[in-house]
């Protein structure tokens, strides 16, 4: 908008207000205070075009709608994502109870518990591999061979015993499937077990499952209540 016919202190004034706030763009206030400023301040001998001023009407409408439309679709993605999480949550709430099956390359053992049931799954088929456990220090404290592997959904368990045949501590352990070599095949191990209970974090909606945190988010599959 041409402000070269406001007299030099309000022309300034308003030419500053952009500039205020740090952005260079004109918002929709102030185009208006500018548009206004230019009609009470034009030389009345030489009044501002028709043509022109019907221009910046229109460039002025423009502006407007589209300011509403990016309100409107701010305050429609808002909605969604209450929505999505209310879902979320009434979901959440109805898997206590029920047995899933989960990403997940934790497990917990007890004292009394003798056997330990591992699944994972393959993209494809793995020739030679180990399943490694490492306890929370990082430790490996058990190695199985696997061999040769085809693609799909497997389970191996494992007695609890370290690689020389003790009985581990009680507590956490993390498993990994290594393949052998460099072969482009990609591991996934899964927990299953009993949804004992739902937790709300701040990062989101977490399941309980054989004393490991899930995040309902790596939850694949869930089947009845157990």
């Amino acid at each position: 908008m041409d402000v070269s016919n406001l007299q030099g202190g309000e022309a300034a004034n308003l030419s500053g207000l952009a500039g205020d706030t740090g952005n260079t763009d004109l918002g929709q206030d102030e185009f208006l205070k500018l548009l206004v400023a230019q009609l009470q301040n034009q030389d009345p001998v030489n009044p501002q075009d028709g043509a022109e001023f019907a221009a910046q009407l229109a460039q002025f409408n423009s502006v407007e709608q589209l300011i509403n439309v990016n309100d409107g679709l701010e305050n429609l993605s808002d909605q969604q994502s209450s929505m999505s999480e209310g879902v979320t949550n009434t979901l959440a709430a109805t898997l206590a109870g029920k047995e899933v099956t989960a990403h997940a390359n934790e497990l917990t053992i007890d004292e009394d518990v003798s056997e330990v049931p591992i699944q994972y799954k393959l993209d494809q088929a793995m020739d030679g591999g180990e399943l490694v456990i490492s306890n929370e220090d990082g430790d490996v404290v058990r190695s199985m061979d696997l061999g040769s592997v085809q693609a799909g959904d497997h389970e191996i368990t494992w007695d609890g015993l370290d690689n020389q045949a003790n009985h581990v501590e009680p507590g956490t352990y993390s498993v990994e499937i290594q393949p052998e070599g460099d072969q482009d095949v990609t591991p996934i191990t899964l927990l299953k077990g009993e949804a004992e209970s739902v937790r709300y974090t701040g990062s989101g909606v977490e399941l309980m499952v054989n004393g490991i945190s899930i995040p309902l988010a790596d939850v694949e599959e869930i089947g009845k209540e157990s």
